[in-house]
């Protein structure tokens, strides 16, 4: 796992389950090109490829540490 990577994990629980995930979930938390945590929530398969639904993350599912704010990811946001 890269260093760029290991900087957004707060926690092992949270370290080993993105190092666990098989293609092409992994990786399942990244920092989009514009800065925000994201984490994939959901896939599906279409006659165009697979497709992802993605979630900007505040806290860390498992050990509640605030990742980042909805004030900061919507400044980030381009409308």
């Amino acid at each position: 796992m890269s260093d760029a990577l290991d900087e957004i994990f707060c926690c092992d629980p949270l370290k080993g389950v993105v190092a666990d995930l098989p293609e092409p979930a992994a990786p399942t938390i990244y920092r989009a090109d514009n800065g925000v945590l994201m984490m994939v929530v959901g896939l599906v398969q279409s006659e165009e490829g697979l497709g992802y639904l993605d979630q900007a993350i505040l806290h860390c599912p498992f050990c509640g540490t605030q990742l980042q704010d909805a004030k900061a990811i919507a400044e980030k946001v381009s409308h």
